[in-house]
């Protein structure tokens, strides 16, 4: 098939749907398929993913300074080139460039399929602007996607609640390269770069840092497990997203933390799985969680994870005891679990253990890919 997938951004430092964009394109091209990225090149003079055995074509942004990321150039592209394709993959919701595609993609008879990555939703962000979207363009662009991709029960439920049928929603977790756990960095790496001694407990905590994260009640719960457990330290790692670092800087200071609290900044490739691989135990404690591929990560990298009981990971993981779960913003009990998990060696390995497990047998991207390859195909097939 001649797939093309489309993403406002497409470099490792914008986040998750990013990855997943590459990754999809990657082991598509991995099978056989052309395959083409049509992308903004916001973000990619900072990093830049891997060479891949698929084409990508970034378009400039020139209001980017200003907190917009159109890209008037690809119009033109878009009317000459879309019906080159078989299917059209659009990451994310409210993109220009979802908007641009999708309408060549109609004119053009070529069906698309939309992942929202958690971007449905307008508990997050710019709510007056989200609506304003919705009711001008994000109707018409979710009604006309043949499928929509859920990464789990969570969005689904969401693409129901939007008054969406079940019959066009398919639900494909996004994976993980178990390639890229095969060889981990040497132990002591992330901890000797950062002056973290050998002997102390660390906890990380690593993303996007953002209102959301839930990372003010962390550093809270971390104070109280300071009291009780000497010697832990903790390392909130990540871009910063609207001033909320400075937030939290201030909040660890103001709670005599300001030595027992590390933030390393962004952490990207071999610097990502050596933080992973060196903590004690990562934590995830969002309020809005749609999947999250950190606590996978951290399992991987033969660490515990502490997440949220009401995150799309708690969905999916089930009744599987992979996790520790504590409810959204509830100190006391983050605390509690804080403390068991740093000192319960038996439940850490069997826990970990079960989390390897799943990710293997249910994550892998090879075996996603044939699952997005399948729902490729069958829309194609179905002259929807």
């Amino acid at each position: 098939m001649r797939i093309l997938q489309v993403i406002e951004f497409f470099s490792p430092s914008m986040g998750g749907s990013a990855q997943v964009a590459y990754q999809t394109a990657w082991h598509l091209a991995q099978r056989g398929h052309q395959v083409s990225v049509w992308s903004s090149d916001y973000g990619a003079d900072g990093s830049r993913f891997p060479e891949g055995s698929f084409e990508t074509v970034l378009f400039p942004c020139p209001l980017a300074r200003w907190g917009f990321y159109p890209t008037p150039a690809l119009a033109g592209w878009a009317r000459r080139h879309v019906s080159e394709f078989d299917v059209i993959h659009l990451h994310n919701l409210r993109t220009f460039q979802n908007l641009v595609v999708a309408g060549g993609a109609r004119r053009a008879g070529v069906p698309y399929v939309l992942s929202a990555h958690g971007s449905l939703s307008h508990r997050v962000g710019r709510r007056l602007t989200k609506r304003a979207f919705d009711s001008l363009f994000g109707r018409w662009l979710i009604r006309g996607a043949q499928r929509l991709i859920a990464v789990s029960p969570v969005e689904v439920d969401q693409y129901r609640q939007a008054g969406l049928a079940a019959d066009k929603i398919a639900m494909i977790p996004n994976g993980l390269d178990l390639d890229e756990f095969a060889h981990l960095p040497a132990p002591g790496a992330f901890r000797r770069k950062h002056g973290i001694p050998a002997g102390a407990k660390l906890v990380l905590s690593l993303g996007r840092i953002h209102r959301i994260k839930g990372l003010d009640v962390l550093i809270a719960a971390f104070g109280r497990l300071r009291e009780k457990t000497p010697g832990v330290l903790l390392a909130i790692a990540g871009p910063d997203d609207g001033g909320e670092l400075a937030r939290l800087q201030i909040l660890a200071a103001q709670a005599g933390l300001g030595d027992r609290v590390q933030f390393p900044g962004p952490l990207y490739g071999e610097d990502k799985l050596a933080a992973l691989a060196d903590a004690d135990l990562v934590v995830v404690p969002s309020a809005y969680e749609i999947f999250g591929l950190v606590p996978f990560e951290a399992l991987l990298c033969g660490t515990p994870v502490v997440i949220n009981s009401g995150s799309g990971t708690s969905r999916l993981l089930g009744d599987t005891e992979a996790a520790y779960q504590v409810p959204y913003g509830d100190l006391p009990a983050l605390t509690a679990v804080l403390q068991q998990a740093l000192t319960d060696g038996v439940a850490i390995q069997r826990q970990v253990a079960i989390g390897q497990e799943f990710v293997r047998t249910r994550l892998d991207w090879r075996a996603i890919v044939v699952r997005v390859e399948g729902l490729y195909a069958e829309v194609v097939g179905s002259g929807d």
